[in-house]
């Protein structure tokens, strides 16, 4: 009686594999974080 064949994992799918479209909706969010903490340590009157 031969083993049973382990069922392989399913294969990560890398980032670039995603339409742009989707790609754009997941960085747009981090991007703005950090545009927002650009402008935020340049104002010259702190916000609190």
């Amino acid at each position: 009686m031969s083993p049973k064949p382990h069922p392989s994992k399913p294969p990560v799918r890398s980032v670039l594999a995603w339409p742009a479209w989707l790609r754009v909706l997941v960085v747009l969010p981090a991007v703005m974080l950090l545009w927002l903490a650009v402008v935020w340590a340049n104002m010259s009157v702190n916000p609190w």
